[in-house]
């Protein structure tokens, strides 16, 4: 099929317009203009409020219930590995490991980094990783004579990962010769091959080079796969796992277990020992975190819920599966304020959107939004009363929030996380006009509201007022949105459309990114379905540019920028088996499990 590749180009300016596809990605202004955005008013005049109703027809969900429940949550353990002997031993390790970078040389050091990471603990080890990679950018042009593939995939893999631009040519010249044609030492290189494939996945916008050797790994891989399945089997299902999805897409600590599984027993990645006891060691510490704050999150929900008195039944109540979405957009411990603060936010989406999409009419939805704008807790009486408890919780936990960073940190974030919320609810509004209306929105317009109302943006505001290091420069010259925000917000809202608009299309919600292709372009939906991933790698191309260049953002904020659309695929394809129309709690429930209550088996050496 032809998919029209300008619905790609994401670009914020007009000029460079050049089809009626182009996907204007509007840019907003700073937290000082608290009034409505442009872009929620664009269909405005093609909508009107309907005729208030005494009874309105309140729609009903077929969601599935939460496998958790509190009770079974709160009596879980934390796991024994939280003594001092086991911190002791963590920090000897860390030391070893410190040691091993310092002696290694530049391929050996590479491979230990890429280790590290895999495993799910370079965190520990960030400032030598960043510190060495920056000398190796000063020796760029020296490292270009090496012949070694596998060493400079893993180098330009490594350097994009931590916001170096490492030269493409580097990677080119590395695989093939000066006509073009790969050189034959690497046709059968299985770590080189694996490399280069992985290391394909950090391009950037307009290297269409790097799409080609893309290509050629494929192809190199799936043969390889092929003859070892009987010969190798562990080093074919390795290969297997990497083209299931690369590496620049997962989560590091949730597939850790998986790696260090097949690791042991694979003489091609052949871990050190002291890493691998490390990564095993410091899994089983964090489990121990990530416990306490999702029984933190499961008792407050559960008081939440309790005190709304049955007005949540038309919505979801998932603050189990909430928790896992947080915990993936910051995994490490040093996050936990951030992991618990965006899981009580997805708590209230869930509901509020819920509000908008199955239970509100359009005048209550209205009164509703208008709420939302004064911010004003006097304002919700006048709310139905299924709204008013859940208008009046929410301000309490925004507000808390606010007060709290005031006190620590002199800053007033208010503003910042009342207009991130205000933005989505005008999203989730929008919507609803189309709904009752039955306005069917071109893609254009659809995308144009729903990278918002994803509310990828809210959650990535909470990071941002979230941040340890934030400053009053940087939350003042913050624009509603920056580019890696509309980017990975893009990705997380079409990856989310891809595993659930089947089921929402059915509840009859409005139309989805992938109905919306199909009515406009008059195509099917395999054909919608293949220009939207087309339109997905092109979005992850741009996310990586701004990714690498956006380094006046702090830590957390880039950190949940780049996993926003990791949690997005993990959440609505990988736990969805590509035929499930909604989540499946179930299978995220296995993830929950493998991340969160299962110990990995300690094997020293």
């Amino acid at each position: 099929m032809n998919c029209p590749h300008s619905f790609t180009n994401l670009q914020i300016s007009a000029d460079s317009v050049n089809s009626r596809y182009f996907l204007p990605f509007r840019k907003h202004h700073n937290a000082q203009y608290i009034s409505s955005s442009p872009y929620l008013h664009l269909h405005s005049k093609c909508h009107s409020v309907a005729a208030i109703s005494s009874t309105p027809l309140r729609r009903t969900t077929n969601y599935q219930p939460s496998p958790w429940d509190d009770r079974q949550l709160q009596s879980l353990k934390i796991t024994s590995f939280t003594g001092d002997v086991h911190v002791k031993r963590r920090e000897e390790l860390k030391e070893e490991v410190k040691w091993l970078i310092k002696e290694k040389g530049f391929a050996d050091q590479l491979e230990l980094f890429d280790l590290l990471q895999k495993l799910g603990v370079a965190y520990h080890f960030e400032e030598e990783i960043k510190d060495w990679l920056h000398l190796m950018k000063s020796l760029e042009e020296e490292l270009g004579m090496t012949k070694d593939a596998y060493a400079m995939a893993l180098y330009f893999r490594l350097s994009r990962e931590h916001g170096f631009v490492a030269s493409k040519d580097l990677l080119v010249q590395s695989y093939k010769d000066e006509n073009g044609s790969y050189r034959p030492s690497v046709l059968h290189d299985t770590k080189g091959i694996l490399s280069l494939y992985e290391a394909s996945f950090l391009a950037m916008d307009g290297e269409d080079e790097l799409d080609e050797l893309k290509e050629f790994a494929l192809k190199q891989l799936r043969h390889l796969m092929r003859s070892n399945s009987s010969t190798n089997p562990k080093l074919s299902e390795y290969i297997a796992k990497a083209l299931e999805l690369p590496l620049h897409h997962r989560l590091p600590k949730l597939q850790a277990p998986i790696f260090i599984r097949l690791a042991r027993d694979i003489e091609e990645v052949n871990p050190d020992p002291i890493v691998l006891e490390l990564a095993q060691l410091d899994f089983n510490m964090t489990q121990s975190i990530y416990i306490k704050e999702l029984k933190e999150i499961t008792s407050w929900w559960t008081k939440i819920s309790s005190a709304a008195g049955g007005k949540v039944s038309f919505a979801r109540e998932w603050p189990a599966e909430s928790y896992f979405l947080a915990l993936g957009l910051a995994m490490e411990p040093q996050f936990s304020t951030l992991r618990t603060e965006v899981a009580k936010a997805i708590c209230f989406i869930n509901v509020i959107d819920d509000i908008y999409d199955i239970y509100g009419s359009l005048d209550e939805l209205q009164l509703f939004t208008d709420v939302v704008e004064r911010w004003e807790f006097a304002a919700v009486k006048s709310l139905p009363e299924y709204m008013k408890i859940w208008l009046s919780e929410l301000f309490k936990m925004v507000n808390t929030v606010a007060c709290k960073i005031m006190e620590e940190k002199g800053l007033d974030v208010l503003p910042y996380l009342k207009r991130a919320w205000l933005d989505l609810c005008k999203a989730y509004m929008l919507e609803a006009r189309w709904y009752y209306t039955e306005y069917r929105p071109t893609f254009e317009e659809y995308l144009d509201n729903a990278w918002i109302s994803v509310s990828a943006p809210l959650i990535s505001v909470i990071a941002l007022c979230s941040s340890e290091n934030l400053t009053k420069v940087s939350l003042e010259s913050f624009e509603f949105y920056p580019s890696i925000v509309r980017r990975s917000s893009a990705i997380f809202r079409l990856y989310n459309d891809l595993g659930t608009s089947k089921g929402e299309f059915e509840r009859g919600d409005v139309s989805k990114s992938i109905q919306c292709y199909m009515n406009e372009r008059h195509v099917s939906e395999s054909e919608a379905e293949e220009c939207i991933n087309n339109i997905i790698d092109k979005c992850w191309k741009e996310l990586n540019r701004e990714w690498m260049r956006s380094s006046e953002y702090e830590e957390l904020f880039r950190a949940v920028a780049i996993n926003l659309p990791r949690v997005a695929h993990l959440m609505y394809l990988q736990s969805n088996d590509g035929n499930v129309g909604e989540l499946n709690l179930e299978k995220m429930k296995d993830n929950v499990i493998s991340l969160l209550l299962e110990p990995i088996t300690f094997r020293e050496g």
